[in-house]
């Protein structure tokens, strides 16, 4: 695929409604797929509040389109109306040749999106980063507010619905649904979330991983105790920080204090024995977490496509344990499972990991061969034949 910019590499406009200074799963995998491309060469358009993050880096054009507010309690941005938003885009697209628009999100930029790409007949790629949406089951009254504020953020009709769950829930992931059904290719980073879209009717959804970092070596973890491990997320009950505490407490009950340490990154501290709470860190400080530790916990259930972490630790060589056998079907001998999703199994699991170290060792080389497999080169590469196809659709 070539095109009209710079030198003729590809051009594409990544779109997304969230702040990029908020560090979430979906804001890093936006980042890092818009940086892997441009150090392919590739011309990138990034069109997000507070694109300015990544202004200064080659072949990278970040334009923010303005803010109007703030919606409370998601800290979702409120941007200008689609029609205008459209206009922004459709000149960004002539003006740099684009070639493609990437959504990361289901808001007012994903329908100016879907506008621009009709006016222009440039394709649309739909990622999705979460179609797992979950709020509390007290929610469930709030189900038609969601649909009419999707509707009047968007102006997408509110006529595919989702059934599969609780109304609140229903609502939610009824939001995906409706960008999903209208974009000319829908990429989910899992094979799982992949299954459960096509499932709901989007036919044409296809897994697509986020792009790995380029290969970090990293030392190998001490042959000495304490087992050293890692959970990062954001402090939220999907992902059950809980869990991965009581399993530290249950360890300790069985082998003694000392043979497991747990670091957490984010949220606020608690004084517990064998856990030590960082707060919230930046990416650099993740890094050298992970690359300091034997393992990555993930500890959520039912809820994520594929977290960022489990990245992160897999260009370091480092597998992820993992509660929800979902994940470790997905990272197949990258991951090790519990023999139960809750802390009791997890705790099970831990025991195993200190009795026989090669349980982690080997799960760390297939670590290593999953990040080889979704290097910046060859997610380019992959890009390229999603976009081909697009095109033709």
């Amino acid at each position: 695929m070539t095109g009209p910019g710079r030198r003729g590499e590809p051009a594409v406009m990544l779109l997304c409604d969230y702040s990029l200074r908020y560090l979430g799963g979906a804001q890093t995998a936006f980042v890092r797929q818009a940086r892997s491309l441009a150090a392919q060469g590739w011309t990138v358009v990034v069109v997000a509040p507070d694109a300015d993050v990544l202004g200064g880096t080659p072949h990278i054009v970040p334009v923010a389109p303005a803010v109007r507010g703030t919606l409370p309690g998601l800290d979702l941005p409120i941007l200008g109306p689609v029609t205008r938003l459209t206009a922004l885009l459709d000149a960004l697209i002539d003006r740099h040749g684009v070639q493609a628009l990437i959504v990361h999100s289901e808001f007012a930029l994903a329908a100016a999106a879907l506008a621009a790409g009709a006016d222009r007949g440039v394709p649309v790629l739909h990622t999705v980063h979460t179609f797992f949406w979950r709020a509390p089951r007290m929610l469930s009254p709030l189900a038609p507010a969601v649909g009419w504020f999707h509707r009047g953020l968007t102006g997408i009709p509110a006529a595919a619905r989702y059934r599969g769950s609780t109304p609140i829930n229903n609502a939610l992931r009824g939001m995906t649904l409706r960008v999903a059904l209208r974009a000319d290719a829908v990429l989910s980073p899992s094979a799982h979330q992949a299954q459960a879209l096509r499932q709901a009717g989007v036919e044409h959804a296809r897994a697509f991983s986020n792009v790995s970092e380029p290969l970090a070596p990293a030392p190998p973890p001490p042959d000495d105790e304490p087992l050293s491990l890692l959970w990062a997320a954001r402090f939220a009950p999907e992902k059950r920080l809980d869990v991965a505490l009581d399993a530290v407490r249950l360890v300790g009950q069985t082998l003694g204090a000392g043979r497991v340490h747990l670091h957490v990154a984010g949220g606020e501290a608690r004084p517990l024995p064998d856990v030590t709470f960082h707060g919230r860190v930046p990416g650099d400080e993740v890094a050298r977490l992970v690359a300091a530790s034997h393992a990555v916990l993930i500890t959520s259930l039912g809820f994520d496509n594929q977290p960022m972490i489990a990245l992160e630790a897999f260009t370091r060589a480092r597998p992820v344990l993992v509660t929800d056998p979902v994940l470790r079907d997905e990272f197949g001998a990258a991951a090790v499972g519990t023999p139960a999703p809750d802390a009791a199994g997890l705790a099970a699991s831990l025991v195993q990991a200190v009795r026989d170290r090669d349980l982690l060792r080997r799960a760390g080389q297939a670590a290593l061969e999953y990040a080889q497999q979704r290097q910046p080169d060859r997610h380019a590469a992959a890009l390229q034949v999603v976009i081909r196809a697009a095109r033709q659709r």
